[in-house]
């Protein structure tokens, strides 16, 4: 096990970056693997062809494993040669997969000793089942917790690798490369020195759970790693040996797919790789690493190899494997096994042993491991799992477990010993293996013997009422009491079975314990995953199937009928059209008469019943989480990949927004939380204002009451505050955070998935509210069903499904009914609002009813005329009444969608009774909820009709308000009219005049004129001249005035010149007058009523001018036509 080719030969060579590694078949040459046509082009024309790249060609064998050959029978070697080549073959038979592995990973540390070396980024290059152990080798490092803390200390391929190029990998087994007929055929076609073993052999078969489990460890561990996966398309021709029929075996040649297309690729339905590319290429299985008949497919390979390393960065690649464990191990599972306990001889109780490990955890050891860990804490010297020093245990040994011999020696004391606890799992070295305990004298303390006090009682009273209690002075009630011969006969006379006077020795009493789960008393178990990633729920079940060694369990439950069909998908990007649709999938037993038809009701695999249930519940989330979750989804819709990680979502605290960075655009994408509007309306792509307006946000934001002024509760008295409150401009989604969508509360459906993988094991997925500084476990489904299961009065659950429908149950009223905080009581708040609208619509008709109360036209007061055409208000409470009518519709769809699933569920539940006797609890709990539900609708419905109501009464009123503005419109357009008429007549007078008296005065100026004609002096214009200056004159100035008037060009560069030259002249010696004159007649507007003012007006003004006090009316500035 070495590499056996480097190009360049310096292995520390600065010139290179990166490592590209070929990994043959097992056993195969590793030179011999990439020959092209003579030509090996995995070595220094690859090296030629990007430069920054060191290729290394892996050997699984020794050199000396390697270098043993088989010599003819005339040689004076061969028995030798040939003992030694089985010795071999042999010792080589009982390697499997792993231990393949472990030569790797130690070829691979071994030639990365330097630490400069530790970080340079890999890319390996399969052939075969090659690719299996460089698969194994990286989700091996990936979980190994040493390697998770640090690259600088152990060598993480998952964190350094760049890529992966498999050829014609048999991910899923071959038929082929398992078969035992097929052994030397495909030693003598791959080249491989020894021929697979049986056990190796075995572990490439079909259907393999471990190659199953290992494609989702894959999975996990190969986030941002580009995969190039490379299948074969042509038959093998592979020489076999055939049974004849009358005995004997003759050779013949078969033509074979070695793997296949379906084996090839690892991405299933239940198993989504995120960045494999498949590429068929028309060669043989030995082919495919050497591109035999296709350089296409060589020359377009080295393209995108060489496009990639130079578009990639290992600091890129390092922080996104550390958000991938960073997302591992901050989510915590929960594992809870139900299990009865014996309370008294007639009742039995229902208890919770629980666990809470990592999601790394949980995927590497499984449920039944995680649960050990808490059954059996002591570690040897006191060391934890993770390397700490756990704090000693006292253990208090009872004094009647001491010997009778060494009682009687001296007085009998309890033993106090002190210990450390014990933890099962113990931290691992480096090469994978358990270190040994640091001290082994420092597991166990004891400590010395203590002489109790007289005066303190080690035991409880006794049981029996009538067993006398000791002397108090005595040495203690576990201290055998001194008697005498001559006391202990009195009182067996009196009463010869006392238990205290009996001759016989004292008989030592058993330490009372605690009831732990066993195989004997375990009822079933619930598995919690929080955030409901799709991708998780394949990982779950598979670790759970492969636990209880049957991967029949998630196969229907992860089949399309099931859980892929059920998925809904928006043909935009958003996230929040992504989402599971309710239902619920009973699967029954196959001999079940009403479920033959698979086609039409898919059936369960194994001989228990299963169910898969999706279900929408209204939850809730402050405004604050809300703005931030919208901003990572749109920071994170702008790039196509994970990589580069924003260092800020990286080293926060929050989980959530790793996850929507990580998985938000991935195959199997995350289904983030939906606020109530994007549960009504997945197709929107944005729902930024909708959400913006939801009445809970509304309700519980600090509303602006003024300008400058905010108030936590705004008198009732106040409608037009109020009003204007909720339809004040808030932040929104803005980066800002504000003082008055801090705290504010918003509504949200998340989703509850329920899969009983058999009848000993519930899971359940939902995605809980980060955790903030406010009561985050209001309404959180997860920490009242925990509660409600465990305690002296418990809900009963006999089985799994009983379980689920109490999972339902809790769903259902998490929000409604589980919550204390006034801002969550989200009916009241409904209620309330709409109350304040009937409020506000009762106020304006009686406002529109005063205003019109005159009986003349000619009577109507000018002065009032803004309130009889202002709508603002009642606008703004139609809009109000909209919002509450279009979210309550959404919330009645909720209640439907889960009224119909658990309908469904009922009906599945009654065929459950009647055949299996499962989910007995269940169906009184489903009926319970469904009753609920019912409730909840006639609610909804109820506040629907109360606000359509106030609708339709607004609706009135403003048409009724635009009427009367019509009304209003035509009375003043009449005036208008007969004011027009008025000065028409005026006109006609002054006309009249002008033209009597026009000709009397254009003679009489003409005649006055001091001219030549009619002075007589010569020194006088004559009178052309006169009239020629006088036409002249008076024809520029018509000809200026008609510019002006009519052309807008000329009007524009006299607005210029008007600007640049005269207005700042005229503003400079106006400036101070101005402002007297405007504040006077500001003033006169004021005290007239003509102008209403703010009160932080009125206050400036009373300031300024004591005595006065502001206008009675004013409390808003409403002028009319503004």
């Amino acid at each position: 096990m070495a590499f056996v080719s480097c190009t360049p030969e310096n292995a520390a060579d600065n010139d290179t970056e990166i490592d590209i590694i070929g990994v043959p078949a097992i056993g195969a040459d590793p030179h011999n693997t990439w020959n092209l046509q003579q030509n090996q082009w995995l070595g220094p024309n690859l090296h030629a062809e990007i430069p920054s790249a060191r290729v290394l060609l892996y050997d699984h064998l020794t050199v000396e494993e390697r270098a043993i050959e088989l010599k003819p029978t005339d040689h004076p070697d061969s028995k030798a040669a040939t003992k030694a080549y089985a010795n071999v073959r042999d010792n080589l038979a009982k390697f499997g997969i792993e231990e393949w592995t472990d030569r790797f990973l130690e070829t691979i540390r071994g030639s990365r000793n330097i630490a400069l070396l530790r970080r340079r980024p890999i890319i390996f290059l399969c052939h075969s089942t090659g690719g299996i152990i460089v698969k194994q080798a990286l989700t091996k490092t990936s979980l190994e917790k040493e390697a998770r803390k640090t690259i600088g200390k152990e060598v993480n391929l998952a964190a350094i690798c760049l890529g992966i190029t498999f050829f014609s990998t048999p991910h899923h087994g071959s038929r082929v490369l398992a078969g035992l007929e097929f052994a030397t055929p495909i030693k003598n076609k791959l080249n491989l020195k020894f021929e697979m073993s049986e056990y190796l052999l075995g572990q490439f078969a079909l259907q393999n759970s471990h190659l199953e489990l290992l494609n989702h460890k894959f999975a996990a561990a190969s986030l941002g790693i580009k995969i190039w996966n490379y299948y074969e398309t042509r038959d093998t021709q592979l020489k076999v040996l055939v049974s004849e029929e009358g005995g004997g075996e003759v050779q013949t040649k078969v033509n074979l797919l070695v793997v296949d297309e379906k084996s090839a690729v690892m991405t299933t339905t239940d198993v989504l790789i995120e960045e494999e590319e498949p590429r068929p290429i028309n060669t043989t299985h030995v082919g495919t690493a050497r591109f035999a008949d296709d350089k296409s497919q060589y020359s377009d390979f080295r393209q995108d190899l060489k496009t990639y390393i130079q578009s990639t960065s290992a600091q890129d690649r390092a922080a996104h494997h550390a958000l991938t464990s960073s997302i591992m191990t901050d989510i915590k599972v929960d594992v809870h096994q139900f299990y009865q306990m014996d309370v008294t001889a007639d009742a039995i109780a229902v208890k919770v042993w629980s666990v809470q490990p990592t999601l790394q955890d949980f995927l590497e050891h499984g449920p039944e491991e995680c649960l050990k860990t808490r059954l059996h804490p002591p570690a040897e010297n006191g060391h934890r799992a993770n390397g700490e020093i756990s704090k000693p245990y006292v253990r208090i040994r009872n004094a009647s477990e001491v010997s009778a011999p060494a009682a009687l020696e001296r007085p009998i004391t309890p033993t106090i010993t002190v210990s450390t606890p014990q933890i099962i799992v113990a931290p691992m070295d480096k090469g994978g293996s358990r270190t040994p305990p640091l001290d082994p004298e420092s597991s166990i303390l004891e400590a010395p013997t203590i002489i109790m006090p007289k005066t303190i009682h080690t035991r409880r009273p006794p049981l029996n009422p009538h067993q006398h209690q000791s002397d108090p002075d005595s040495v203690g009630h576990l201290a055998p009491a001194s008697v005498t011969p001559q006391t202990t006969s009195a009182a067996l006379e009196r009463n010869p079975e006392h238990p205290r006077l009996s001759t016989r020795e004292p008989r030592p009493q058993r330490a009372r314990t605690y009831q732990a789960p066993s195989k004997s008393t375990d009822r079933f178990r619930w598995i919690h995953v929080p955030y409901t990633h799709p991708g998780f729920v394949a990982s779950v079940l598979k670790t759970i199937s492969h636990e209880k060694e049957n991967m029949d369990l998630h196969t229907k439950l992860l089949s399309p009928q099931v859980w892929s069909s059920q998925h809904n998908r928006s043909r935009h990007a958003s996230s929040h059209a992504r989402f599971v649709r309710s239902a619920c999938k009973c699967l029954l037993p196959k001999t079940s008469e009403h479920h033959s038809d698979e086609l039409l009701s898919p059936t369960s695999s194994i001989g228990d019943a299963q169910l898969a249930l999706y279900l929408p519940y209204l939850h809730w989330d402050s405004f604050d989480q809300l703005r931030k979750r919208a901003d990572v989804i749109a920071k994170r819709g702008i790039l196509p990949h994970a990589r580069p990680v924003d260092r800020e979502i990286a080293k926060g605290k929050s989980v959530e927004c790793k996850l929507i960075w990580q998985y938000l655009h991935s195959k199997w994408p995350l289904h983030t939380r939906r606020t109530l509007d994007q549960y009504g309306y997945p197709s929107l792509r944005n729902t930024t204002v909708r959400d913006g307006d939801q009445v809970i946000y509304k309700q519980t934001r600090n509303p602006i009451l003024s300008e400058g002024v905010t108030g936590k509760e705004p008198s009732m008295h106040n409608i037009k505050a109020i009003l204007h409150a909720a339809r004040a401009p808030g932040p929104r989604y803005s980066k800002v955070k504000t003082m008055s969508d801090g705290a504010a509360k918003v509504l949200i459906v998340d989703q509850l998935w329920i899969f009983v993988v058999d009848d000993e094991t519930i899971v359940t997925f939902c995605s809980p509210k980060e955790k903030t500084d406010d009561n985050q476990e209001q309404g959180d489904v997860r920490h009242n069903l925990y509660h409600d299961v465990n305690g002296d009065y418990a809900r009963e659950c006999e089985d799994c499904f009983d379980f689920a429908a109490l999972a339902v149950f809790h769903a259902v009223k998490a929000l409604l009914d589980y919550t204390n905080d006034p801002n969550l009581q989200v009916f009241r708040i409904f209620e309330e609002y709409i109350s304040e609208l009937t409020e506000q619509q009762t106020k304006s008709f009686k406002e529109f009813r005063d205003n019109h109360r005159y009986r003349d036209p000619r009577d109507l007061d000018v002065d009032r005329l803004p309130q009889y055409v202002d709508n603002r208000d009642d606008l703004n409470a139609l809009l109000e009444l909209r919002d509450i009518e279009d979210e309550l519709t959404t919330i009645h769809k909720l209640f439907t969608e889960q009224h119909k699933t658990i309908q469904d569920m009922t009906k599945q539940y009654e065929e459950l009774n009647n055949r299996y006797r499962r989910g007995m609890h269940g169906s009184y709990i489903l009926r319970e909820v469904n009753h609920c539900v019912d409730g909840y609708l006639e609610q909804v419905h109820g506040m629907k009709e109360s606000a359509e109501v106030a609708l339709k009464a607004f609706e009135k009123l403003l048409d009724m308000k635009q009427k009367q503005a019509n009304i209003v419109e035509a009375h003043l357009a009449r005036e208008q009219t007969e004011v027009a008429a008025d000065q028409s007549r005026s006109v006609m007078i002054f006309t009249i005049f002008t033209i009597i008296f026009l000709p009397l005065s254009f003679f009489a100026s003409v005649f006055g004129m001091n001219i030549q004609e009619w002075s007589g002096v010569g020194t006088n214009i004559d009178f052309y001249h006169a009239f020629v200056y006088m036409g002249c004159i008076s024809l520029a100035v018509i000809v200026v005035a008609l510019l002006v008037a009519f052309n807008r060009y000329t009007r524009r560069v006299i607005q210029k010149i008007w600007k640049v030259t005269a207005k700042p002249i005229t503003n400079l010696f106006m400036c101070i007058p101005s402002r007297r004159v405007h504040g006077l007649v500001h003033y006169w507007d004021v005290e007239h009523g003509h102008v209403q003012e703010s009160p932080v007006q009125a206050r400036e003004r009373s300031r300024s001018r004591p005595g006065r006090t502001p206008h009675r009316g004013g409390y808003e500035m409403h002028i009319f036509g503004e």
